[in-house]
């Protein structure tokens, strides 16, 4: 397994210093990447996009690879479109934030590590989003960009130039004006910033297709190949009257061609190509290598067509199965500027790498992957393992050796419309997992006592959800199960034992309430204590009589929830619970419980090592951010680390490790796969400039009105102040001295990013 390490913080916490570690280590084997591009002056240097808001960088031509940009404009962001400026010192791409008006593009200049401009869409208030985009080679004020917008149930859109930076914009294009027409591509002539292509795909009104070309700004238009549904377009750019343009999908109703143009467009031939029947039968990408313009790629749904001749003669590649782990569908390919024969291809499934020019390839791997399902760790003794979900399945590690093994994983070419399965370590015995599968024939809850290599199906149920499961300590082979439907209502709770797999006993609880129930807690001497809903409730019968244990815990209402109950490994009396209303703690075995925060948790758990140390997580939802909670002194007092601290990454799952001195969260991330956040509590001094931290200076410490930052190796990029719970009080960039007259007396955390992408946190002191 290869590690994947970003960076390295430091965030100090009340009066101790937190040395923090950011990693993503998931296994390679479900990494997926797209638009990866290269580098046009750095050797080996490349950039992709994950599947959320990030986008990550390559200087090794894809063996590893680190994050380089995260966007942060909400949850639920994704960056689109990611492709190199014209004159190669700039990443554009289109921010992306479902049903919201803060959809844009943005141009990413690569020296400074900076967002240097952005386009937000003139109809950004129709919650409208970029579907293409492209600027002029010369002037990158110039730009003509796609939007598709919601109109009731139905999608329109529009079409706009700005030449001015996007001070002032021309809608150019409306589809309701052009018999419903979307567009599938749009292009500015290289040579001529007024020389304008629209590619039209499908319409509702029996008109089709088409190619739009302007010849002043998109005022007035000249259709070419009428009927004809098209899609790509591209220019050679050796000689721009050079123009190759393919068929999009028509669903039969367009022959698939290759067309040729060598006169900037004004007429089109057909290259006399063989195209091999697939399903949809379209043209996706033609890519020019820039450095060599005679050799051109064309990716098409399950071939490849190559030509090393500037398009005179051309052989294809089939690929008629749908390999996940191969080619299917591409949306990009990137020619190495320094070896032409080596070419990064972005398909449907996985990143693909070619070194002989397109005519063979090979997956490129990453640890960068979409988690689903849920995580879990069995920690006792000898035995450390943790279950992690990815692609509908999960993958057991074992953490003494590093080993992954990936168990029920779906391929990428199988439709699912699931979460995911959920998989639960037991408590008690070592290398036992309950895995929870869901679909419309019904429910299946099976166990394994060899982390998944073989199992046994212990209950089919017609539920959406396995929430809870618990073994009792004295009796292993028995354990209960809490089920979840749409509605608190359907809530169940089973007791089921499998001391005779042939023979499995299941019994119903009677619940004291319905509504949801996301732990289930069994001592030694079997009684059990859960939440259900909003309320704890215990039983010392094995559940049939239950006591309400909520006392203090009033304050959660109809619209609330439990979501977590845990109990101190070092402490019997003392439990914690992570609610919609925070955290509440019990010193007396959950009869009475005190509120310690206020905001939604999700999870929270005690240290197995240290008395006091805690740690919680705010998972990802309409409401929050994913963000992590820390206490060093039993939950009396938090603080946090935030969202854009976190990298901004989104997730519904975590775990943590705990250590004598440190704790580790294990993340299920939206985008970046598995993420290890670790965090040393060890009381230490701030390092001064001489001393074993000797590339930054921040003076003076304490300070009163401004703050100085020295670099030693690089220049200031940016520079961000946190309070200790996380909140951004001040954010400057490209200067090394801070007015901090302004802020309250108190104590920061100073976040510099310095003009090398490298990231330094030291803790201030402001008089």
């Amino acid at each position: 397994m290869k590690k994947f390490t970003l960076l390295f913080v430091v965030i100090f916490i009340f009066q101790s210093a937190l040395y923090a570690q950011f990693e993503v280590t998931g296994s390679d084997d479900f990494g997926r990447l797209f638009d990866v591009t290269y580098d046009a002056n750095v050797p080996n240097k490349v950039y992709a996009l994950t599947l959320g808001n990030h986008i990550v960088v390559s200087e090794d031509n894809g063996a590893s690879w680190d994050i380089l940009y995260s966007l942060f404009i909400g949850q639920g962001a994704s960056i689109r479109d990611l492709k190199l400026s014209p004159d190669g010192t700039a990443l554009t791409f289109s921010a992306y934030l479902p049903n919201s008006s803060l959809n844009e593009i943005r141009i990413y200049d690569i020296a400074t590590a900076a967002i240097v401009k952005s386009f937000p869409l003139p109809n950004r208030m129709d919650s409208a989003y970029v579907t293409s985009y492209d600027f002029y080679d010369g002037d990158t004020d110039i730009l003509l960009v796609d939007t598709n917008f919601p109109v009731g149930m139905s999608t329109e859109g529009k079409t706009f130039y700005t030449a001015d930076g996007g001070n002032n914009w021309n809608m150019i294009y409306y589809t309701n004006d052009h018999d419903t027409v979307f567009l599938n591509d749009v292009a500015i002539s290289p040579n001529n910033p007024d020389k304008i292509f629209l590619t039209r795909g499908n319409g509702s009104t029996g008109v089709d297709g088409g190619l739009f070309v302007s010849e002043d700004a998109g005022q007035t238009w000249e259709e070419k190949l009428p009927g004809i549904i098209l899609d790509p377009i591209s220019f050679d750019p050796a000689n721009h009257q050079h123009v190759l343009m393919g068929t999009g999908i028509s669903f039969g109703g367009t022959v698939e061609n290759l067309y040729k143009s060598i006169d900037g467009g004004e007429n089109f031939n057909i290259v006399p190509i063989t195209w091999t029947a697939g399903i949809l039968d379209c043209i996706n990408v033609i890519r020019f290598n820039e450095n060599n313009p005679s050799q051109i790629i064309v990716l098409e749904e399950n071939e490849i067509a190559i030509s090393e001749d500037g398009g005179i003669t051309w052989e294809n590649f089939v690929y008629p199965d749908d390999d996940p782990q191969s080619y299917y569908y591409g949306l990009q390919a990137s020619y190495n500027p320094q070896n032409s024969e080596e070419i990064f291809i972005s398909a449907n499934y996985v990143p693909l790498f070619s070194s002989d020019g397109g005519e063979t390839l090979s997956w490129s791997k990453s640890p960068y992957f979409v988690s689903t399902g849920n995580i879990d760790m069995y920690l006792n003794g000898a035995n450390a393992n943790l279950y992690y979900g990815v692609q509908f399945g999960y993958v057991h590690r074992d953490l003494n050796t590093g080993t992954d093994t990936p168990y029920d994983i779906v391929p990428l070419n199988i439709f699912s419309n699931t979460p995911g399965q959920t998989q639960y370590a037991d408590k008690v015995t070592p290398n036992r997992v309950y895995t929870f599968s869901s679909s419309f024939m019904g429910s299946s809850l099976r166990m394994s006592n060899d982390n998944g290599a073989t199992e046994s199906e212990l209950l089919m149920i017609f539920a959406n959800r396995l929430t809870a499961v618990a073994t009792f300590p004295n009796a292993p082979q028995t354990i209960l199960a809490a089920f979840g439907g749409f509605e608190p209502s359907e809530t169940q709770l089973k007791r089921i034992d499998f001391s005779d797999i042939n023979n499995i006993s299941v019994t119903d609880i009677t619940l004291p309430s319905l509504d949801y129930i996301h732990e289930i807690l069994i001592d030694a001497t079997g009684k059990i204590i859960m939440p259900v809903g909003i309320e704890v409730y215990s039983s010392m019968d094995g559940g049939a009589t239950w006591t309400n244990n909520s006392s203090g815990l009033d304050v959660l209402g109809a619209n609330d929830l439990i979501f977590d109950l845990q109990r101190d490994p070092l402490d019997n009396n003392r439990m914690a619970l992570a609610s919609s209303k925070g955290i509440f703690i019990s010193e007396d075995g959950a009869e009475n419980w005190m509120r310690k925060t206020t905001s939604l948790v999700f999870n929270v758990a005690f240290s197995t090592e240290t008395e006091g140390a805690m740690m919680a997580s705010t998972y990802s939802s309409e409401f929050s951010e994913f963000t992590l909670h820390y206490s060093t002194d039993g939950g009396e007092t938090w603080a946090s680390i935030n969202n854009e601290q976190l990298l901004g990454i989104g997730s519904g799952s975590s775990a943590y490790l705990f250590g004598e001195n440190s704790v580790t969260a294990f993340i299920g991330s939206f985008d970046l796969g598995l993420v290890e956040y670790t965090v040393d509590l060890n009381v230490a001094g701030i390092p001064d400039f001489g001393n074993g931290d000797k590339e930054i200076a921040i003076y003076p410490n304490p300070a009163s009105k401004v703050l100085n930052i020295s670099l030693k190796n690089s220049r200031v990029n940016r520079v961000t102040l946190y309070t200790l719970l996380g909140a951004k009080v001040l954010d400057s960039e490209d200067t090394s001295s801070v007015d901090i007259s302004n802020l309250a007396v108190g104590t920061y955390l100073v976040r510099v990013l310095d003009s090398n992408r490298k990231l330094f946190f030291k803790k201030i002191v402001k008089q």
